[in-house]
């Protein structure tokens, strides 16, 4: 029999949507728009929503270290879905290799640099693509409890042997700059980003990185039941992308 699909009307700041948009769902993936910080005002009420609708089971996409970075929306949203007593999965993601598509990618084609203020932090990194197999296998898993996962994708490395890789995969020297906070802010504000997209930004790359007991556990590989895709065949794959002027 041939899967249906039902599209309906959501917005994350119109509260009298989300009873129309939840009706008869019993499993929820929850991802955070960006420029929505006031959890209070704009996930709370969806989480009271979801329960009053019968919903099952929340599957949150979350970042690695929410739990020890409070500072973040992603903490707040953990333990609101906590309180409100809902089902749920926390998929505390890596560094998505998508980035390097999206906001590195002017850096990679025109500047043949990584401009980002990681120091010599290391991370994991993660396909979004297969990011999503996880979330949607979660999703039709009639069984599922409440769990929490890191997914770590590659093993932790920093932006130096990031450059080095993206180096191999395109064919051409990319360097690490590695600019101070300060720099960083500076020339993403010169560039036309405001300050606390920025200052966000360094927030991240300073503090939110794979935690010591999770680095070597290949999560994603287990999730996945295969090994999860290499930032080097990411760089190959997308080479004509990063290389477009």
């Amino acid at each position: 029999m041939a899967k249906t699909w039902q599209f309906r009307q959501f917005d994350f700041e119109d509260i009298y949507s989300f009873q129309h948009a939840l009706k008869d769902i019993d499993r929820l993936f929850l991802l955070r728009p960006p420029h929505l910080t006031d959890v209070q005002a704009y996930i709370v009420p969806l989480l009271s929503a979801a329960k009053e609708s019968g919903v099952k089971l929340i599957v949150f996409l979350s970042i690695q270290s929410a739990d020890s970075n409070k500072w973040t929306p992603h903490y707040k949203i953990e333990q609101a879905i906590k309180k409100s007593g809902l089902n749920y999965v926390f998929l505390r993601a890596g560094f998505f290799m998508q980035n390097f598509l999206l906001e590195i990618k002017s850096d990679l084609v025109e500047r043949n640099e990584i401009f980002v203020p990681a120091g010599s932090n290391r991370f994991s990194f993660i396909d979004a693509k297969e990011l999503a197999e996880v979330a949607s296998n979660i999703l039709l898993d009639t069984s599922t409890a409440s769990q929490e996962y890191t997914l770590t994708g590659t093993s932790p490395m920093d932006y130096y042997r990031v450059a080095t890789i993206a180096t191999e995969g395109l064919g051409r020297k990319i360097q690490y700059t590695n600019p101070s906070p300060l720099w960083f802010i500076l020339k993403k504000m010169l560039r036309g980003r405001k300050f606390m997209f920025a200052f966000v930004q360094v927030l991240l790359y300073r503090f939110n990185r794979v935690p010591a007991a999770d680095q070597y556990k290949h999560t994603l590989q287990k999730q996945l039941h295969r090994p999860p895709k290499s930032l080097g065949a990411f760089f190959i794959e997308h080479q004509e992308a990063l290389s477009e002027k």
